[in-house]
């Protein structure tokens, strides 16, 4: 079933597709902008989101676990203090801002960060703005009169529904990725990740708790999260005792010899300063490339020093139990999980096993073989696990699968058959006048839009080799020598996509990313840290170019 919903005028003014964190400061940007000059209609604005309602990272909302950011840096108070969206309006309509101050910590627990960012979600419902739930976006196209259309499916009733806008903004957020090895044998009960871990943990131990013997559960991944449901898995197998008289087996499976620490400190934080985008931006790509990969350690594969803390402390408790039931003759139990890090191990295969008794369609007694690989020695071992829990992070690249397959990637240069993507900056922003003889080159100035000549490589200029985005998600170097220039799109400042000039037509709708720029952005391009700052960017952009 299709059906057509659109404004009563016909288009919308802007549509944004997510509206997790991002979206949301958009949104509260938008309502901010004097009504009276501002050419966006709150009643012409829309946000498309999957879920049936606001949910912020519900998996991982894990019991005292903290942010990793101030309070300051929320939806709006680095963009406006005086805001109704910040945390501290939140605390102050909640009656709970004294004893915030008291509590003598600048960082939120998860649980109280995602009621705020529900709280501002309503609240911004309220002053008018709309969310379309439970629809999930599955095509984007031209729309025709310089619009864009956007296709999505009502999860509950799989119709379809065409809506058209003038300007869309993109906020994928990010989706859960696994070990290719783990992909191929997914979906299983036993197997999960990150992402859904609350609301699957349960179901997956229920599955295994009529079982005597001891459990063995693989946690793949060196991060925090990877830490923080090690020790939550942890706390709930010693909870359901020993099995067979033996403690149950936790195994941390990481590429690297240890457990790393993030770098908070104030001089390293200072990459995620709204001021260093700029920077970022601004720096030949090599020095950007560079930049990222020196301050890593403050984001990726990292673990809070605090949750280190807490798990050292965890294991050299379990050692100390272990130590004292030997020399007393076991007089103490042996606790019920034992935590091991598997250090220098990459998986390479995994199968699921049944048992002989086994009909196909049960799951209770699976279990699943790894073949891991030494990333030192290059040998090989096997372990076979009861359950796996996959806390390896996650890929932002289904908003390259929506142009991909749309007409509008013509528009920006992205070839539809290319696996490799680069994002540039508006100073490389260019397409050959002539792809036969390439006489000339034409270049953008993404703050103001006029259009410059410039010499080709022969005459001084040349493309600066970028970041590419590979299937896994992860940043992969794309050169001139082997990136065609339909492979490169050009984002400005202000995250928005640039499109090709084109014989005969011009592209008028304005597409922005956000989340998915961190090779031209920066670090805290996919984090929480910038993000009001952006939107106010993205709003004045998009009402200054209207």
């Amino acid at each position: 079933m299709v059906s057509s919903e659109i404004h009563p005028a016909g288009v919308y003014d802007v549509i944004g597709l997510g509206f997790g964190p991002a979206n949301l400061a958009v949104a509260g940007a938008l309502l901010e902008q004097p009504r009276e000059t501002c050419p966006i209609s709150v009643n012409k604005s829309l946000f498309i989101e999957r879920y049936h309602e606001f949910k912020w990272h519900p998996g991982m909302l894990l019991p005292g676990t903290r942010m990793q950011i101030s309070f300051l840096k929320d939806l709006a108070t680095l963009r406006s203090p005086q805001s109704p969206i910040t945390f501290l309006a939140y605390l102050h309509s909640q009656n709970r801002l004294v004893d915030f101050i008291n509590r003598g910590c600048i960082a939120p627990t998860r649980k109280e960060y995602s009621d705020y960012l529900a709280y501002v979600a309503r609240y911004v419902q309220g002053q008018g703005i709309k969310v379309a739930y439970g629809e999930n976006v599955i095509a984007i196209e031209e729309g025709g009169q310089g619009t864009v259309q956007i296709h999505s499916r009502v999860l509950t009733t799989g119709e379809t529904r065409i809506r058209r806008a003038k300007n869309l903004i993109i906020s994928p957020g990010g989706s859960p990725w696994v070990p290719r090895c783990i992909q191929i044998i997914l979906p299983h009960p036993r197997i999960i990740h990150s992402s859904e871990y609350l609301s699957s943990v349960e179901p997956m131990l229920a599955t295994m708790k009529a079982s005597t013997q001891s459990l063995k559960i693989a946690v793949v991944g060196a991060g925090q999260s990877a830490v923080e449901v090690l020790l939550d898995l942890n706390s709930r197998l010693t909870s359901m005792g020993k099995g067979t008289g033996q403690a149950h087996n936790l195994h941390l499976v990481i590429r690297g010899g240890s457990l790393k620490p993030s770098d908070g400190g104030p001089f390293a934080n200072q990459v995620y300063n709204p001021g260093y985008v700029d920077v970022m931006y601004d720096m030949p790509s090599d020095s950007r490339r560079r930049v990222i990969a020196d301050y890593k350690a403050t984001n990726y594969g990292t673990v809070n020093p605090h949750t280190l803390d807490s798990l050292y402390e965890v294991m050299y408790d379990q050692q100390v139990d272990r130590d004292i039931a030997r020399c007393r003759e076991n007089a103490l139990p042996v606790t019920g999980a034992r935590i091991t890090i598997i250090t220098y191990s990459d998986l390479s295969s995994s199968e699921i096993n049944t048992h002989p008794l086994q009909t196909s369609t049960e799951t209770d007694t699976d279990t699943v073989s790894v073949l891991f690989q030494n990333t030192l020695t290059q040998d090989f071992s096997k372990m076979t696990y009861d359950a796996i829990v996959c806390a390896t992070g996650y890929e932002r690249n289904s908003w390259l699968s929506l142009l991909k397959t749309s007409s509008l990637g013509k528009h920006f240069g992205l070839c539809a058959g290319s696996d490799k993507t680069c994002l540039s900056v508006d100073r490389d922003f260019g397409v050959a006048a002539n792809e036969k003889n390439g006489d000339f080159v034409v270049t953008t100035n993404g703050t103001n839009g006029i259009l410059k000549a410039a010499a080709n490589g022969r005459n001084g200029y040349s493309r600066t080799s970028n970041m590419g985005i590979n299937a896994e998600g992860i940043h992969a170097p794309c050169t001139s020598m082997d990136t065609k220039a339909s492979d490169t799109l050009y984002i400005s400042r202000r995250y928005r996509l640039l499109p090709l000039s084109t014989a005969g037509h011009e592209f008028i709708p304005k597409i922005y990313l956000q989340g998915c720029a961190e090779e031209t952005h920066g670090l805290s391009e996919t984090l929480l840290s910038v993000m009001g700052t952006r939107a106010g960017e993205m709003v004045e952009d998009l009402c200054s170019n209207y």
